[in-house]
């Protein structure tokens, strides 16, 4: 009987153990989670930066262009210095606007990092569960065996012991997966 007891605490203790090393997974991948969601806004904001900076470069250029021309007695605003200024603004217009998705692009992926990593931490809580209930059903099975001496006992008024009746913890449950008709 004191094993049975100590197999019961056992598997209780053992499901609680199971319980919370699945939340600590949870966490875990909780935090994970965080992070790639970080990970995600971090580099949406190198993207941005570089997208602001081929405008800056661009707006530089102009500049120059414009100063050069008119150094050179040339209308800057007109002809070729004007050709070039817009090609110059069309290309930074490119390089912006695929900084700016990849910026985009950035944090929906960090955003669905995180989503998976969450949902893993969810599951890791199921089967942490899943986990315990087994033990413990496991553990009341043992205990059943342990307690209650033979597994089984004869139907009331059955002789030919078809038809058993199983003692597990202390509760009594009728077999019915006999292949054996019952008499009585």
């Amino acid at each position: 009987m004191e094993m049975a007891v100590a197999a019961a605490i056992a598997s209780g203790l053992s499901a609680v153990s199971q319980i919370q090393q699945g939340k600590y997974q949870q966490a875990m991948y909780n935090l994970q989670a965080k992070q790639a969601e970080l990970e995600g806004r971090q580099n949406a904001l190198n993207y941005s930066n570089q997208a602001l900076q081929v405008l800056e470069r661009q707006r530089k250029m102009s500049a120059t262009l414009v100063a050069r021309g008119a150094a050179g007695g040339i209308d800057p605003f007109t002809g070729s210095p004007m050709t070039v200024d817009r090609w110059n603004a069309f290309k930074a217009g490119e390089e912006y606007n695929l900084g700016m998705e990849n910026a985009d692009m950035a944090i929906a992926g960090g955003l669905a990092k995180s989503q998976s990593l969450q949902a893993a931490g969810k599951q890791a809580m199921k089967q942490a569960y899943i986990g315990a209930a087994t033990t413990i059903a496991m553990g009341v099975y043992s205990y059943g065996q342990a307690a209650g001496g033979p597994a089984s006992t004869a139907a009331p008024g059955n002789a030919a012991g078809y038809g058993t009746f199983s003692n597990v913890g202390g509760v009594q449950v009728e077999n019915l997966m006999s292949t054996t008709p019952r008499l009585g």
